[in-house]
């Protein structure tokens, strides 16, 4: 997510969030806390992954900001459905796992 900015650049910055671990920790401690209370409430809805309850709705949020002169704020949102999970890895001809890319 993305407070502030202009609508393209708030949009670009809420996507380089997907970039940081799920275990880091906001430098802005304002951030952080919103961060860490989004995440809590998002899971006491009992959503549950794929919308059929449960406790776990949100793994993590990742929160940054950017300025904006105008007296009002873009807040963009870009999310990643657990669908999207990726990994990537070199194998080589025995079928052994060299290295894992992600």
């Amino acid at each position: 997510m993305c407070i502030g900015g202009d609508r393209s650049s708030g949009y670009a910055a809420s996507k380089l969030q997907f970039l940081r671990k799920t275990s880091d920790t906001n430098k802005n401690p304002e951030l952080a806390k919103l961060e860490e209370e989004i995440t809590r409430e998002a899971n006491d809805l009992g959503i549950g992954p794929m919308g059929f309850g449960g406790k776990t709705t949100l793994l993590g949020t990742k929160v940054t900001a950017e300025n904006r002169v105008p007296a009002s704020f873009f807040v963009s949102v870009s999310y990643m459905c657990w669908a999207f999970r990726r990994q990537g890895a070199h194998i080589t001809s025995k079928g052994e796992i060299k290295k894992w890319f992600y």
